[in-house]
């Protein structure tokens, strides 16, 4: 922990424009923390619920986002015209928190109830239609700022301290929740509570167009063929099949585990929440060991054993039970937000290991389209076998609630892509 905080000091260096940069990127991915927690998640649940959105309706709301990926291939058409971006990005992104954010929370009671799910459509699909449309821009852009030889501690850095800003914001938006809802205002306060984030929200697009833009190089092709250049890269069409395993797996029981821990454990939202606030120490303690891996192995090979690692958090939740639950599930948690930690350090360069300089945002839209659709098709797996098989199966005296099934095959899933990925897929890598 200290070799990191003191390599740190000299990543932030104020008397420097590069250093400025990364304080000013940082600083925006910590207020991207705290009003995500407000507006997305049980936060955004209970605003739509309180809405008057019954649970299917909430269901499609909350997908919106992930269907709109598949726009992300078109935004590097947009942004090749462009030798200077930020007014682009700028105006984009502002429209994009405008409708997601301050159109969402106008909406309630200002249109009728039964026309509330089209018009949340509406907001949903557009804002995020403009944000996936540039949504390679500032990466493009700011990866400038962090070369090779520093990237990995500046996401050692920033994981530990974004741990701290996603923990409290997470906790303090639960509290918030259950003060707004014990006030017997609940959709005022929950509006209040989102106009914040809004304007939290903005701080962060000024700190995102406050580092310096280069003058970005012309791409070697245009049209069609930029849409399809990055699949004449090899080694980056292969390093995104563990981006996009990794999403389907992480996100595989990403609703669906609470879900269980709330209905079928009977576990309190305040000893959850506590467990989530244990992030911010777990990945101080572990982020330096993750860092020396990355640091004696290579990116590849570091997060093919995130895989491997990761596989232990599904086996032991889908063995959390009444009886089990006080012990165990901080256990479960523990090994989550370790593994989780390395799995955040070494999954953000994934899209740069492969990536050239020139026409980097055609590669960059087809990363976060993968991103997008691995979390698409893991939750959505979830959501179908719920659906296909929603009895308990009784095995002799143990009976096996559905959850714990698909928390069986995320286990299996991690590990079995682990061992591929480790035989077969890192000699294709890194020959």
């Amino acid at each position: 922990m200290r070799e990191i905080r003191m390599e740190s000091s000299g990543l932030f260096a104020l008397g420097k424009a590069a250093g400025r940069a990364r304080l000013y990127i940082l600083g925006a991915e910590c207020l991207k923390a705290i009003y995500t927690a407000f507006t997305t998640g049980v936060f955004l649940t209970g605003f739509l619920l309180n809405a008057g959105m019954d649970q299917v309706q909430v269901g499609l709301v909350t997908s919106l986002p992930l269907l709109a990926g598949i726009l992300y291939p078109f935004s590097p058409l947009l942004l090749e015209r462009f030798r200077r971006r930020k007014a682009v990005l700028g105006t984009a992104r502002l429209l994009y928190h405008s409708l997601v954010i301050l159109c969402v929370t106008l909406l309630p009671g200002r249109v009728p109830e039964k026309s509330l799910l089209w018009w949340m459509a509406a907001a949903l699909l557009l804002g995020n239609g403009c944000n996936i449309l540039v949504a390679s821009g500032f990466p493009a852009w700011h990866i400038g700022f962090l070369p090779e030889d520093i990237r990995g501690r500046f996401f050692a850095v920033s994981g530990i301290i974004n741990s701290v800003f996603t923990a409290l914001a997470t906790f303090g938006a639960s509290l918030l929740a259950d003060a707004a809802k014990a006030s017997g205002r609940q959709t005022y306060w929950m509006g209040m509570i989102r106009f914040a984030a809004f304007g939290l929200a903005l701080a962060e697009l000024i700190l995102l167009l406050l580092p310096g833009e280069p003058e970005y190089p012309r791409g070697s092709v245009r049209g069609f063929r930029l849409l399809i250049l990055p699949f004449g890269n090899r080694k980056f069409c292969l390093t995104m099949l563990p981006v996009f395993a990794w999403m389907a797996v992480s996100t595989m029981t990403l609703y669906s585990a609470n879900t269980y821990l709330l209905k079928d454990v009977k576990v309190s939202y305040v000893f959850i929440s506590v467990l989530q606030a244990m992030n911010i120490v777990t990945t101080a303690v572990i982020m330096p060991f993750w860092h020396r891996l990355l640091l004696r192995t290579s990116w590849l090979q570091a997060f093919q054993k995130v895989f491997l690692l990761f596989s232990l958090y599904p086996f032991l939740h889908m063995m959390v039970t009444e009886s089990t639950f006080v012990w165990l599930l901080p256990v479960t948690m523990l090994v989550y937000q370790a593994v989780m930690a390395g799995g955040t350090l070494y999954f953000n360069n994934m899209a740069y290991l492969f990536t050239p300089e020139e026409d980097r945002t055609a590669y960059l839209s087809w990363y976060l389209m993968l991103v997008s659709a691995g979390s698409l098709c893991g939750q959505g797996l979830s959501t179908l076998l719920l659906k296909l098989w929603p009895e308990d199966w009784n095995m002799w005296t143990v009976s096996i609630a559905p959850v714990q099934r698909i928390l069986l095959l995320q286990g299996l899933s991690a590990l079995g892509f682990g061992i591929w990925f480790g035989r077969v897929l890192l000699r294709k890598l890194e020959t």
